[in-house]
């Protein structure tokens, strides 16, 4: 009897502990759960439409993915036709394409709005003459002194200097390209198209689609003007590419250029110390085969510098993602076929998931995942309508 008793005790004790450690690991996979499925944040960025008769052309936008959705916070005043949007380095303003014209009628505006850092909201805070007709894209320094901004129908550029508040004081240098190419009405002028400083913040480069040439100027910190780099004023295409946009690999010695009317991109080097470019490789933006439409509109690489996207507008509105070699060139490894129509911008968030196209003619914006390792994309089919975007531009 008081062995079954001392037996009775040591199954009690038993099971004691094997409840005890069922409890623990249970615990333990709860909050491993409960870590795992904790709530990401929410990534807000702005939008920017082309519609010149919409007096809020400047959306915010969140995309919550948890919820899997994106969704209009709000929306501002202040500019018509906000094809293009650009944020200061310390993220206090938020400058605007403007379609508005000025008072003398030979010029076109860019606007300028003060951001709350807190909130994301914008306050309208001024705008200036953009000196010429159909500006198209906007950009800072990186020291947030100047704002840059490309006129595609006059064919010029211009340099401002900024406030301490951010505002736009008039142009202290306007700088006019000349040239033409062979592709009639489209390259019967110069029409810049695009302004960027280069990662040094020694020379600006912009692609000039109407003369097949990328202008590389110096550009004076202390006096704010450009003037023509001695060692290469400017890089020639091939006749009939009509360069478009360009963007810089992260570490500064490769640039990669959209060329709209011949549907390539092609890969250059790039000699920070002088300016000068050279050219690595040239692409097709869609499949050889492909015989309609195909107008090349937007360029952006990975956070990680290891691959590049170009957007094509046309009858198959696609986005062509392309590897970066070790010597800078490129390999076109996706082509992704029936995004938002006319896709006129898309951008990659800061983390690298996430890439969003905007579908200037469709009125939506459309969300893809993209895998960081392999640098291909994947459809959501997570959307939200806005009137014809045309920039989009997150939020660091």
């Amino acid at each position: 009897m008081i062995q079954n008793n001392l037996i009775n005790a040591d199954m009690k004790s038993l099971l004691a502990s094997v409840t005890a450690l069922i409890l623990v690991i249970g615990l333990g996979l709860v909050t491993s759960y409960c870590a795992s499925t904790e709530k990401p944040d929410p990534i807000r960025f702005y939008v920017g439409s082309s519609d010149g008769s919409l007096e809020h052309s400047v959306f915010l936008c969140e995309f919550d993915p948890w919820r899997e959705q994106i969704a209009v916070v709000d929306s501002f005043s202040g500019a018509r036709g906000a094809s293009y949007l650009a944020l200061s380095p310390d993220l206090q303003s938020l400058y605007t394409i403007d379609k508005t014209l000025a008072e003398s009628q030979q010029s076109n505006q860019v606007a300028a709005f003060a951001r709350d850092r807190e909130s994301d909201m914008l306050t309208f805070l001024n705008s200036q003459p953009s000196e010429g007709l159909g500006p198209c894209h906007v950009s800072c320094s990186q020291d947030g002194k100047y704002l840059f901004t490309s006129n595609y129908n006059s064919g010029n550029l211009a340099a401002f200097p900024l406030d301490d508040r951010g505002r736009i004081l008039p142009a202290s240098s306007v700088v006019q390209s000349e040239g033409n190419g062979p592709v009639g009405e489209r390259q019967e002028g110069p029409h810049t198209h695009f302004v960027t400083l280069d990662p040094m913040g020694k020379y600006l480069l912009s692609p000039d689609l109407g003369a097949d040439k990328v202008l590389v100027l110096m550009f004076d910190h202390q006096t704010g003007t450009l003037t023509s780099n001695p060692g290469q004023p400017f890089f020639s295409l091939r006749p009939g590419s009509g360069p478009r946009h360009l963007v810089f690999h992260p570490e500064g010695k490769s640039l990669y250029i959209a060329n709209e009317l011949s549907s390539t991109v092609t890969a250059c080097s790039y000699a920070p110390a002088t300016g000068t470019i050279s050219e690595l490789n040239t692409l097709s933006t869609v499949p050889e085969a492909y015989e309609g439409t195909k107008y090349p509109a937007a360029v952006r690489i990975s956070p990680d510098g290891r691959y590049v996207y170009v957007s094509t507008r046309g009858n198959i509105s696609s986005i062509a993602v392309f590897r970066v070699e070790a010597d800078g060139s490129l390999s076109r490894i996706q082509v992704i076929e029936n995004v938002p129509g006319w896709p006129r911008d898309f951008n990659i968030d800061p983390s690298g998931r996430y890439l969003i196209v905007a579908g200037e003619r469709s009125n939506d914006i459309e969300l893809f995942h993209r895998d960081t390792n392999t640098g291909k994309l994947e459809r959501s089919n997570i959307t939200c309508q806005i009137p014809s975007p045309a920039c989009v531009l997150f939020i660091p």
